[in-house]
């Protein structure tokens, strides 16, 4: 396994991930993914196996607010419009492995691996994301890594067959003394 940021190159097989990974009623544009690159270029990153890209990390930096507007999670908003290149609230807008290669790369080594790699290239103190509540895999790896729950979006996850799913605003403070331990 290997971390390394992500290029407009590798947006078509972000969105072969995107497409395998999630129901197509939250899949955001490729125009979205490069949106995101331009804005925090050594903030999304891809973890390869040899040249394959098996999975990302896509994040924006946020200066902290202790609550947010819900405006500031919807799917496919524009990264320019939040990130602050000096913030260091660390906001993970999506985070995938493509189940091809979930027998060797498990999603919270995945993540506990691409995580570390950008709290400590950029001081993030605290991280932010949007989670849906049907997703426990992804809940379980947040979890253990000390994101709590702080807002409930109701509602905000709505899939193809029409279901609606609450979203979870969960955040986690960094402790820096404590990412040797890897969470996994």
């Amino acid at each position: 396994m290997q971390i390394k940021p992500l290029e407009t190159s590798h947006l078509p097989r972000v969105m072969e991930i995107e497409h395998a990974c999630f129901d197509k009623a939250v899949w955001e544009s490729a125009s979205i993914y490069e949106e995101r690159l331009y804005s925090f270029p050594n903030g999304n990153l891809g973890i390869f196996s040899g040249d394959d890209l098996a999975g990302f990390l896509w994040c924006e930096l946020w200066h902290y607010e202790t609550q947010y507007g819900f405006d500031r999670f919807k799917l496919s908003h524009s990264p320019k419009a939040y990130h602050d290149p000096q913030g260091k609230e660390l906001y993970i807008s999506s985070f995938a492995v493509d189940p091809k290669f979930r027998k060797h790369i498990r999603g919270k080594r995945a993540f506990a691996k691409m995580i570390n790699h950008t709290i400590v290239a950029h001081e993030i103190t605290s991280s932010i994301l949007l989670v849906s509540e049907q997703w426990k895999a992804a809940r379980a790896i947040y979890t253990r890594w000390g994101f709590e729950e702080t807002q409930r979006i109701q509602n905000f996850f709505t899939t193809s067959d029409g279901n609606q799913w609450d979203g979870l605003v969960m955040r986690t403070l960094i402790h820096h003394q404590n990412l040797s331990q890897n969470h996994i």
